[in-house]
């Protein structure tokens, strides 16, 4: 065999193996509040203010409807290989309580240790009144359109003056 031809053959062989080893690394999304510092050295609790958490760490990533007032800063980390579904492989939620004067009260990290699976309720609160089922919809809208002398301005379903 030529020379030529050998290398040629080696260099698709390591072409292939390199598309190999790239298409085995992950596709890794980092999502939600991305810090270099450690938000607990940021923060100190019974001075850090409001104002100088939004000032240092921005807006949150969500915030609590009831109780105390707390922000929560979310950040998480994903990897998806190829075609499957990403799967999150980190993932750290701090939370910061504030007290009645808007000052620091309380700190806590959440990791994804701490996360707990649950399965959502899917019920539907049933309305008050009459359902009108496929036909009955379709034949109660006979002759209402379009009649000679008939009031259009009545919303269909509705009955006229």
């Amino acid at each position: 065999m030529p020379k030529n031809q050998s290398l040629k053959k080696q260099l698709l062989a390591c072409a292939v193996s390199s598309l190999v080893l790239v298409s085995c690394s992950p596709k890794v999304d980092n999502g939600g509040y991305v810090h270099e510092d450690p938000i607990k050295n940021l923060v100190t609790v019974g001075t850090t203010t409001r104002e100088d958490v939004r000032t240092k760490l921005g807006s949150p990533s969500s915030q609590s409807s009831f109780g105390d007032e707390t922000w929560y800063y979310i950040t998480d980390r994903k990897e998806a290989y190829a075609f499957l579904k990403p799967e999150i492989v980190e993932q750290e939620v701090t939370s910061i309580a504030f007290d009645t004067k808007g000052v620091v009260s309380k700190v806590d990290n959440y990791t994804i240790d701490n996360g707990q699976d649950f399965d959502l309720v899917k019920r539907t609160t049933p309305t008050e009144g009459h359902t009108l089922g496929f036909f009955e919809q379709i034949l109660g809208n006979i002759g209402r359109f379009n009649r000679p002398g008939g009031n259009d301005s009545v919303a269909p379903g509705r009955k006229g003056n």
